[in-house]
This record gives C-alpha cells, structure tokens and sequence, in this order.
C-alpha cells in the first residue's frame, strides 16, 4: 500500500495544478450499445461524465473538465488527443455491453444476465503506459473497496472478446490498439462503468449510490 501511494506521488508532482480530462465515450451519432430498456449507451456516458464534474468542481487541488468544449457536440478523435495535452489523466467513460451470441431479442431490448460489473482498458502504445496502468489499478481498487465487482467476459475466448487480462482481481485488460488511449497525450485509461445490457444493472447504474462511488473513486485519484 505504501509502495503504491509513493508511485502515485512520482505521477503527480504538484497536486495543486493536477487535472483529469473525462470523455464521455462515443458521440450522439455514434452513440454506442444499446441498454436492456433500448436506451443508447451515449446518454448513459454523459449522464455520468456530468454528475462527477458537478461534485468535483469546486474540490480544492482538482481541476477536472469534459473533453468536448459543448456537451452533445460530435467530437472528433483529434478533439480527444487535444483535449489530453498537459493533463495529469484522461479517462474515457464507457457503459457495457457483451457478445450478441449471448443476448436475447424477444422483448425488442437486447437483454442479457450473462455479465455483470467494471473493467478498465489500457494500452501500451500510449506515451505513460506505467502511468496509466497505476492509475488504472488505484481506481479499480477504489471501486471494489465500495463493493463494485470487475467483469471478465472480455478475456473470454470468442470472437470479439479475447482481451489480455492484465490483473483479473482488479479487472484490468490490455487493448493496444484502442485509438481513445494510444494516441491520448497524457496517462489514459477507459472506464466501461457496468454492463446496461443486463436489466439488473442498468437499473444500478442510474443511481445516486452508484454515481457516488464513481465520484469518490475519482477524487482518490488525486488524494
């Protein structure tokens, strides 16, 4: 734990200037999976994105901000990078989804209870992949600390899946190619907060507990 906390200090030299970047995952366009209730994850990635800038704002050493310059805006992968430049953190906010092999269409909404939790992807083409991976780890251990559970569903072996699993206990995964983090100009991790095809979860994930938890887990980046 001590080790951990003297990476953290390394990463951050002045905590009074240190700043995260939240990408709200996808566009309007181009929003994403689709929930249980046939909602886009694009507005699930927004509505949280906004609830942690909102409690986060005024926190003293913490300057946090959105990577779009107008919420609902179709930004680009270069608006992403540009956004990262001089950052302490960039973190890509992402809702869930698993394979259509294990999804059900009779109610119309893709339904499934097949996964269920939090993973984290980084990748090693970014320029602070040791960086990223830290921060990923203190994240996920925040989480779990506040009763959150990782899914591994994305290092099963099936087409689509099949993502090296970094840390199973913390529900890391390894993903080199992902553009969001191997072109971000700072430390950058994606976080893909629960899985909206599972009833059960989607239902979770709109609430004010679960939203707090996230928060929280965020402001310990910095702390």
């Amino acid at each position: 734990m001590f080790f951990k906390y003297i990476l953290l200090a390394l990463v951050i030299q002045n905590l009074y200037s240190a700043n995260i970047v939240l990408d709200i995952g996808h566009t309007p366009k181009q929003a994403g999976a689709t929930s249980s209730k046939c909602e886009k994850e694009y507005r699930y990635n927004k509505e949280l994105a906004l609830y942690i800038i909102k409690q986060l704002k005024n926190k003293k050493n913490i300057d946090i901000s959105l990577s779009s310059k107008k919420v609902d805006e179709e930004i680009t992968f270069k608006d992403r990078y540009d956004s990262s430049v001089n950052k302490d953190l960039f973190i890509s906010i992402h809702h869930d989804s698993v394979q259509k092999q294990f999804i059900n269409y009779s109610n119309k909404c893709p339904t499934t209870n097949y996964a269920e939790g939090f993973s984290i992807f980084v990748s090693k083409k970014n320029i602070e992949y040791e960086k990223s991976l830290e921060y990923a780890k203190i994240f996920a251990e925040e989480l779990i600390s506040r009763g959150l559970v990782p899914t591994l569903h994305h290092a099963e072996k099936i087409k689509g899946e099949n993502r090296e699993l970094i840390d199973r206990k913390l529900g890391i995964y390894l993903f080199d190619d992902l553009k969001v983090l191997k072109n971000a100009n700072s430390p950058a991790f994606l976080f893909e907060a629960g899985v909206i095809v599972n009833p059960n979860e989607e239902k979770k994930v709109k609430t004010k507990v679960f939203k707090d938890n996230i928060t929280e887990a965020v402001m310990r980046l910095l702390n």
